[in-house]
């Protein structure tokens, strides 16, 4: 398979990737282009700023979260027919699960795809020196091979100059652009990163002022012609999604608003080719759960910052206790999680009512909880998994769990990760799993074969 694909890294965070992606997507739109995004890494944020910009959902890529056969097959399947592919790395280029190993990292992406890569580097205070950065990029790991360099936060020309003139002469990669610095590229954050694209209000002007400047600046031909470079690749066998689409058997009810977006693109199509059809409602605004489901998804987000407007939706937090009383099953993440729990305290200690499906309260904290990935072993049965699995994810968020009863049920037995309490998460009540961990359901296409069966079961039941 060849398609013209290219990943924007940087040596270290915060140094405007997602800004010089995000820019770059809207900028080949405007030629004409069919852009397809991805994310190296299990973020959730970034992503929905490539699908603000493109219309198409961006894809995670991580091999911690899936097997390298399965990085292929995901991102082959999404990027097949688009013109190009734009994919951000994460965190530096290099850096990955330890410093020991490239694992996770966008250095082994780049020679998973191979794809080339353009380094974006935050030049604010510093000018030659540039020139060193690039160069151990360059040569660190000579095969995730370095093709350009876009200069962030530029002060002058002279400043520009100098960098570029390090770069070139030094490092010998050709500098493609150089963004001078502007507040008001800056995305707004918050504790778990960047603020979601869709409650920044009316994106438009921000795009419109972000192509501008991407486009007045940087030499998209040139990372065109980065991009073609990019060799053939093979895609294995397919072994995450199937040749044909299953006939849809059941539906699944799968929260969607602005407290609840934190899902992997990937995990609801695979849900969709193992037979279930995909009913979004919001627990925020909608009074009653989608008709005729037989399963419910209910993905992380922000509902400690929509609390309010969460625990006012009596009809909706009755509608999903009683869905779950009812044996109906259940899967739920993070903020799902923090849902289901009878209340959340927000970062202020004020309580808001929740589904009280579990007698715990999720207090927000000042500092983060949990940021790792994680890896579980199933000790219980549940609507998702067999016991005895061993299962990969990751676990990021300031929220604890409190007053959870002694004899709470647990799935995972944690062997890395925090998880819920005492090396344990995923709380079991009826047929509802709940857990801190997010999943990828490309791991193991069982998982969301396990779910829709479970859902069948429900449906005759």
């Amino acid at each position: 398979m060849r398609i013209p694909r290219v990943i924007i890294a940087s040596p270290w965070s915060c140094s405007g990737k997602t800004t010089v992606s995000t820019g770059l997507m809207g900028a080949l739109m405007r030629r004409g282009l069919k852009v397809q995004p991805f994310k190296i890494g299990p973020d959730f944020i970034d992503p929905s700023y490539h699908a603000a910009i493109t219309g198409a959902r961006s894809r995670n890529l991580d091999t911690w979260l899936m097997p390298r056969r399965a990085v292929l097959e995901v991102f082959g399947r999404a990027a097949a027919n688009s013109d190009i592919a734009i994919i951000e790395g994460v965190m530096g280029m290099f850096d990955g699960m330890s410093g020991r190993s490239e694992a996770t990292s966008t250095s082994e992406i780049a020679k998973i795809l191979r794809a080339p890569v353009v380094l974006v580097l935050d030049v604010l205070n510093m000018a030659r020196s540039a020139g060193a950065l690039a160069l151990g990029c360059k040569v660190f790991d000579e095969k995730a091979e370095v093709k350009g360099v876009i200069l962030n936060r530029t002060t002058s020309e002279k400043h520009a100059r100098w960098a570029t003139e390090a770069i070139e002469g030094k490092a010998r990669i050709p500098v493609l652009g150089a963004l001078p610095y502007d507040e008001s590229l800056r995305m707004p954050e918050r504790h778990l990163g960047l603020i979601p694209s869709w409650e920044k209000g009316s994106l438009e002007k921000f795009f419109q002022n972000l192509v501008r400047k991407i486009e007045s600046n940087i030499d998209i031909e040139s990372i065109q012609k980065i991009a073609k470079s990019a060799g053939n690749f093979h895609v294995p066998m397919r072994r995450v999604f199937p040749e044909h689409k299953i006939e849809r058997r059941v539906e699944i009810g799968v929260a969607f608003d602005e407290a609840f977006n934190f899902y992997y693109w990937d995990n609801l199509e695979i849900l969709e080719s193992c037979g279930a059809g995909i009913k979004f409602f919001s627990p925020i605004h909608d009074k009653d759960l989608p008709k005729n489901i037989q399963g419910m998804y209910i993905g992380g987000g922000f509902p400690e910052v929509l609390a309010e407007e969460i625990s006012k939706n009596e009809s909706m937090k009755k509608g999903v206790r009683m869905a779950i009383d009812d044996e109906m099953p259940v899967y739920a993440e993070c903020g799902g999680l923090m849902y289901l729990m009878k209340s959340v305290l927000d970062f202020e200690g004020k309580g808001h009512r929740m589904v009280g499906m579990f007698e715990g309260i999720a207090r927000m904290g000042k500092k983060l909880e949990a940021l790792d990935y994680t890896l579980a072993k199933v000790v219980d049965k549940n609507p998702i998994s067999e016991t005895g699995k061993m299962l990969k994810g990751h676990e990021f968020h300031f929220s604890s769990i409190e007053g959870l009863p002694s004899d709470s049920k647990f799935a995972y037995k944690m062997l890395r990760g925090r998880g819920i309490a005492g090396g344990k998460d995923g709380l079991l009540e009826k047929n509802c799993l709940a857990s801190y961990m997010h999943l990828h359901f490309a791991q193991d296409p069982r998982l969301a074969r396990n779910f829709v069966r479970a859902c069948e079961l429900y449906k005759i039941s």
